[in-house]
């Protein structure tokens, strides 16, 4: 079942002066580096996500003053987060240096109930943003800005939304979600979080050398597949369910065809093969073209030794599968999820790790970019299993939704697989998709996944 995102009604809030939130002890004063992964130009971009809390009856005590205090605990432990960064021009990296100035931190209240509002599970992402403190980024200057900061949203029917905004060069899923929980615990009136912080970004630094930059996907800008619908204003973005029983049926499909593999698929490599080429089926692209599927690999224990529980840094590179559209078209499910199953190995080999930090370094120092069609691009994330769900109750239960959001420029070759919210018991074991499409594309997008619904 696919539900298009609307303003279902007009959200007006009423915001109170904006407050920095400083350590609650003393912490290092000093100017930290980041590693080659943070360093990425295409890491340089804010996480929004806004958790969804319903009343609870038990507790109506106000979450403000237990959300302030705990914020101001964990930058004892986080005090990164309560520096700035900024990217230096002479070499193009970034540095965290901490003054001691806070992390901005806004409350605000709104007069409508959260079920008016579906709990925020289809807001249209441009009203949803209100409910996220908005951090500007000036990637053309050397400007320092916050990398986190925290909107707490209260509402008349006595829940609430915790909106935050953390960018993704300091932290990557794993350590959004270790930063938030960390948070709920002190909230929840532990004296220290059960994970503790580890920095060790020089783990993930490549080495330097004098060969070429190798842009991805530069090697075939101009064979790159392009839509008819594209470029276009009129985008829509839709949260599409699929359920338990239908992910089932689809991988017992494929084992079938396959002749019962020693290997099975997994989850996301069904599913990204039947979003993939619905996608591209509903862009019209052309048949000739190349279409590529980026899937983001973590690569906790690939180094030696692993990395420790509390990174909080970026841990994963991106992996790349090219097929001409008329490829994709004619391949089985099972074949392209074969592709899939194959590039995300290929992350896992040590060299393969090595060059990938050297190419970072050299895009960095020859300021090398894609810039070609991408209308055939589509990076698809699976944030179930990054530990973003359990462990956040700290006297309001477990938040009943989790919505991320995506910048607009972007949004079209971003589609992001979730757990599905707590407000459908039915939904149980199965996720839910969000995707950006032109509105017309949209509509045989989400005809092809409803009769996949069906199977």
């Amino acid at each position: 079942m696919a539900n298009q995102t609307k303003p279902i009604l007009p959200l007006l809030l009423k915001k109170k002066p904006l407050e920095l939130i400083k350590p609650s002890k003393h912490t290092p004063f000093e100017t930290l580096s980041l590693s080659t992964l943070d360093n990425d130009l295409f890491n340089e971009v804010m996480y929004a996500t806004i958790y969804v809390f319903k009343a609870n009856e038990k507790k109506q005590n106000d979450p403000v003053p237990l959300l302030r205090k705990a914020l101001s605990e964990l930058l004892v432990y986080y005090y990164p987060l309560s520096g700035k960064l900024r990217r230096l021009a002479s070499d193009r990296k970034l540095q965290l240096v901490f003054c001691g100035e806070g992390v901005p931190f806004e409350v605000a209240t709104a007069s409508l109930d959260l079920s008016s509002l579906n709990y925020i599970e289809h807001l249209d992402g441009q009203v949803a943003l209100s409910l996220v403190p908005e951090i500007e980024i000036d990637y053309d200057s050397n400007v320092s800005y916050h990398p986190l900061a925290l909107q707490v949203t209260k509402f008349a029917c006595g829940g609430f939304t915790l909106g935050t905004a953390l960018t993704h060069a300091v932290c990557d899923g794993f350590g959004v979600a270790q930063i938030i929980h960390a948070l709920t615990e002190l909230a929840a009136g532990k004296s220290e979080p059960t994970v503790k912080p580890v920095w060790q970004r020089e783990r993930l630094v490549g080495q330097f050398d004098s060969e070429p930059a190798k842009v991805p996907g530069g090697d075939i800008t101009s064979l790159l597949a392009a839509s008819p619908y594209i470029p276009t204003s009129d985008m829509v973005t839709e949260t599409i369910n699929i359920r338990a029983r239908s992910i089932k049926r689809l991988k017992d499909s494929l084992i079938r065809e396959c002749e019962y593999p020693k290997e099975g698929f997994t989850t996301y490599e069904v599913l990204s093969s039947c979003i993939w080429k619905a996608r591209s089926r509903a862009l019209k692209l052309n048949l000739d073209g190349i279409t590529v599927l980026g899937v983001a690999v973590g690569i906790r224990h690939v180094l030696d030794p692993p990395l420790p529980k509390g990174f909080y840094g970026n841990a994963y590179i991106d992996v790349y599968i090219e097929l001409t559209v008329r490829e994709l078209q004619e391949a089985s499910i099972s074949d392209i999820a074969k592709h899939v199953k194959k590039a995300k190995k290929t992350a896992h080999d040590k060299g393969y790790l090595e060059e990938e930090l050297k190419n970072t370094e050299r895009l960095m120092r020859d300021d090398a970019k894609f810039e070609g069609v991408s209308d055939g691009l589509l990076f698809l994330t699976d944030w179930r299993n990054i530990g973003w769900f359990g462990s956040m109750d700290f006297g309001w239960n477990e938040p009943v939704n989790l919505r991320p959001l995506t910048e607009q420029k972007t949004a079209l070759h971003i589609g992001m697989i979730l757990r599905p919210s707590q407000l459908d018991p039915s939904m149980e074991g199965g996720v839910k998709v969000i995707m950006t499409l032109p509105r017309v594309a949209m509509v045989d997008f989400r005809r092809e996944m409803d009769a996949m619904n069906k199977l």
